[in-house]
């Protein structure tokens, strides 16, 4: 049993639908970075800035490690995972999932889908984001998952696997 799950990846790689369903299958928390960053930010993320975004990974850290004070076990965070969030939460056990797609036009379409919850429409960064998420260095305890042709039950299941492992 982990104290946290990481979900990460760039916009429209499913993070909030699968991290939504993870909730269900290990009937636990679910907290979405994004939304805690959405107190302060505008809809379409126009006055992003590193301060708003620590202060956010401030607010997270004191809210994760009240959940494992009390005992929580596989609390799921979806969004911005971070060298320095990790780093705060070392001491824990935490596995990191990063999610990316291979194929550009499909994210291109996810992120400019008017359904999304997110107001984040800006592909072309997604697809830079992607890119990232798809070569960079692994974090300690990461898996990577290309969710391309994968349905979000799908993803979510091969996760609850090697979670379980």
């Amino acid at each position: 049993m982990y104290n946290f799950i990481f979900i990460r990846g760039a916009q429209g790689t499913g993070k909030t639908t699968l991290t939504r369903l993870l909730k269900e299958k290990l009937n636990s928390v679910n907290i979405d970075f994004d939304w805690i960053r959405g107190f302060h930010l505008n809809r379409d993320w126009t006055n992003v800035s590193e301060a708003e975004e620590e202060l956010t990974v401030e607010n997270l850290v004191l809210l994760l490690k009240n959940y494992a004070k009390h005992d929580y076990y596989n609390v799921i965070i979806g969004g911005g995972v971070s060298e320095k969030l990790l780093e705060q939460l070392k001491r824990y056990k935490t596995i990191v999932f990063t999610l990316y797609l291979r194929d550009d036009e499909i994210l291109k379409q996810r992120v400019l889908t008017e359904t999304r919850d997110s107001g984040f429409r800006d592909y072309k960064t997604a697809i830079e984001n992607n890119e990232k998420y798809r070569t960079e260095s692994h974090f300690p305890n990461n898996h990577k998952i290309d969710s391309t042709d994968q349905t979000p039950e799908e993803t979510a299941s091969e996760i609850v696997t090697i979670i379980n492992r």
